[in-house]
């Protein structure tokens, strides 16, 4: 086929050749039309044929100078062409995710290989170049690679997943190889493909091996599983496992009661060997297993076992015991006998153990169900008792069903009586304010009047009605005041405030009482603390009124002492078992806030026990009331008993909680009673971190470290 140059000039070629021919024809008419010679024409012919034969000449070298030209860039082309398909090859041998090796199939050399193959085997290129193939693999197995390679060379093609290679640090690992022979016209070379699969031949051998078990196990537990006698269950397993694992016998010991292993089933297993088997003091293999909770194998039973010629024990060689359990703790061994010296691979010991692990669950649940079945005998003769007895259960519901409506009248009648109380205090204290208005008033006007001409007899009564009043004016204000709380309608005026202020009011007012009985009161941790929410004068009043408890409870001249910290959740639940004695549900109604704990502690007279708790309820007042003994400030005086009441009231009533610990009435202990109170933190600082967060540290703390009183 002509190329495009070729066609261009084989036109231009017949154009000229027409237009000369048209030259000599117009030429020759010419000269016929004048009668000219035919000899003057010639030279024209001969310059017309020149002139054509040049141009001639001239184009078809000219076509042959493009025809080269395009041929030497045709040429370029092909050459860059081959450039990229030889990267393009060299880029996918390098990137290639397996060892490729290219050997001539004349000598056996190395000829190219990628980067992948240089890490498998750990060379770099100069390295692997003047290597062969065979020098790459372990010498056992030569001669399954020299089969690999005549398999090539006859076939074109050849595999094999089985040849064990060397690396360069002299590790060996399992490879397969994919060979092929390919013909490149001046040279015949082996293109192969290397993977390591040692880790796909180890999962693999895994995989066949845990089949083999769970067969294996399917079958054994199928067949014990289709009896519930321990006896049957334990003769099916063990014959199951001897035909499983080629042995000529074995047997099963139990653990019983007393701790001592007895033969509960046995195959081709003499009695008296058994009996050396289970030997104790640890001298017998499987007391060994038992008492360690590990697999035994021995190669030679008689020898590593000292039974020493007992002609129980010749005859016997290989032996495997593993332990059977139950809820991790041993109930028996399971052993194979072998009459050949054997040595019991890990995977055949790794079997024995799973089967041992099943069949200590068979066992077991055969136990259980023999169980079941004794106490299902019991309860069938105690269901004939209850039969008997039915009569006699439902007359005893029908009186407790009329003890409980009772009981729940009586509580109905109860509650009516607490809040008839309740409404009789409110009336009595209410009704009480007038008559004593009157009698203050007048003790008042007559103690105050120049005029009245009283003596002092006279006077000193009056002075005593005066304080008599005075008294029970306190008691009818405090009983109004618990029956508030009570009913829920006491109001708390909330506000922010430091509990340092609180205390120099309460320090100022009590002052005098103070300096009568010879007390010292002792402040810590109290100027750092953050503010707390609530009202004031409940404040003050709580605080107050256990100051003066505390200055009753103490001897003249012994010492008071305040402190207080921020605790958070952990530390309250630290004091749970305490705090749910005087407040059960006060640990769930807190979530997670921060409190602030005020400690007020005395080294008088303590509380005990019994009575820690009581002392908050109203009325209650600790010891007998033979030996009441009225006083306010006195020491061991005793009020009405609502101080505390209401304290606890007031306490609680801001969202927080009081109690008492106390190491009881001893003469020898360190302190007498502590009041704790917590009292809800300011909003915007309920939440830790918080100064002295967490569990704050009383500068007031015993010798163990812990709290006192706690």
């Amino acid at each position: 086929m002509s190329s495009p140059n070729q066609r261009k000039y084989f036109v231009v070629g017949w154009v000229g050749a027409l237009v000369l021919l048209g030259g000599l024809v117009g030429t020759l008419f010419t000269y016929h039309l004048h009668d000219a010679p035919i000899f003057g024409f010639l030279p024209h012919v001969i310059v017309f044929l020149l002139i054509g034969f040049i141009f001639m000449a001239m184009s078809y070298r000219r076509m042959k100078g493009e025809e080269a030209l395009a041929h030497v860039h045709e040429l370029m082309q092909v050459q860059r062409e081959l450039d990229k398909t030889a990267r393009r090859y060299r880029s996918l041998l390098e990137g290639a995710g397996t060892a490729i090796f290219v050997f001539s199939a004349d000598t056996g050399m190395l000829v190219e290989v990628n980067r992948r193959g240089t890490e498998l085997f750990g060379y770099d290129k100069e390295e692997m170049t003047p290597l062969r193939g065979k020098d790459l693999v372990l010498e056992e197995d030569q001669e399954k690679f020299t089969s690999l390679v005549h398999r090539v060379a006859r076939r074109g093609r050849g595999r094999s997943d089985g040849i064990t290679f060397r690396r360069k640090v002299g590790e060996s690992f399992l490879g397969e190889i994919d060979a092929r022979l390919i013909d490149l016209g001046d040279e015949k070379v082996v293109h192969a493909v290397v993977r390591d699969i040692t880790f796909k031949y180890r999962a693999e051998r895994e995989n066949r091996q845990r089949n083999r078990e769970l067969s294996t196990l399917i079958g054994i537990i199928a067949r014990a599983n289709q009896e519930m006698e321990l006896e049957t269950v334990l003769d099916v397993t063990l014959r199951e496992t001897i035909e499983a694992f080629g042995v000529d016998g074995g047997g099963i010991h139990l653990r019983e009661r007393d701790g001592k292993l007895r033969p509960a089933a046995a195959v081709n297993v003499p009695e008296q060997l058994r009996f050396l088997l289970a030997r104790r003091e640890g001298e017998g293999p499987l007391e060994r297993i038992a008492d360690t909770g590990a697999s035994l194998t021995l190669a030679d039973l008689a020898t590593e076992c000292r039974f020493g010629s007992s002609p129980a024990v010749q005859g016997w060689k290989g032996f495997a015991g593993v332990p059977l359990s139950a809820r991790n703790r041993v109930t028996g061994v399971m052993y194979l006998l072998s009459r050949k010296e054997r040595r019991f691979s890990d995977d055949e010991v790794a079997l024995f153990l799973s089967i041992a692990v099943q069949m200590g669950i068979v066992i077991e649940n055969a136990r259980l169900f023999n169980e079941h079945k004794w106490k299902s005998e019991e309860l069938m003769g105690s269901l004939r008792l209850l039969e008997r007895s039915s009569h006699e259960l439902s007359f005893s519901q029908h009186r407790l069903r009329t003890n409980l409506m009772l009981v729940e009248r009586a509580n109905q009648e109860l509650e009516r009586i607490d809040r008839m109380k309740s409404s009789f205090l409110g009336m009595i204290s209410h009704e009480f304010r007038t008559p004593l208005t009157s009698i203050m008033s007048g003790a008042e006007f007559l103690l105050s009047s120049p005029s009245s001409g009283l003596g002092n007899d006279a006077r000193r009564v009056l002075d005593m009605i005066h304080q008599g009043g005075e008294r029970l004016s306190e008691i009818v204000n405090d009983i109004l005041k618990v029956a508030k709380l009570e009913a829920n309608t006491a109001t708390v005026s909330r506000s922010t405030l430091h509990i340092s202020q609180v205390f120099e009011e309460v320090l100022e007012a009590l002052e005098p009482l103070r300096a009568e009985r010879n007390l010292s009161i002792v402040f810590a941790n109290l100027e750092g603390l953050p503010h707390c929410s609530g009202d004031r004068e409940c404040f003050r009043e709580i605080f107050t009124e256990l100051l003066e408890n505390s200055i009753k409870f103490t001897p003249d001249g012994g010492t008071i002492m305040v402190s207080a910290r921020v605790v958070d959740r952990q530390g309250l639940t630290s004091k749970g078992e305490v705090l749910a004695r005087f407040n059960p549900g006060f640990l769930a109604q807190a979530g997670g806030r921060s409190y602030l704990e005020v400690e007020v502690r005395d080294n008088g007279i303590g509380v005990s026990p019994d009575e820690q708790v009581k002392i908050f309820d109203k009325f209650y007042e600790v010891g007998d009331i033979n030996h009441h003994s009225s006083g306010k400030y006195k020491f061991q005086g005793k009020g009405a008993g609502l101080g505390l009441a209401i304290v606890k009231g007031m306490v609680e009533a801001h969202g927080g909680m009081v109690w008492v610990e106390s190491p009881g009435v001893d003469p020898d202990a360190r302190f007498g009673s502590a009041f704790f109170v917590l009292l809800p933190l300011e909003e915007c600082l309920c939440q830790p971190p918080l100064p002295l967060a967490g569990h704050g540290i009383s500068p007031f703390r015993d010798d163990h470290g812990d709290e006192g009183g706690g």
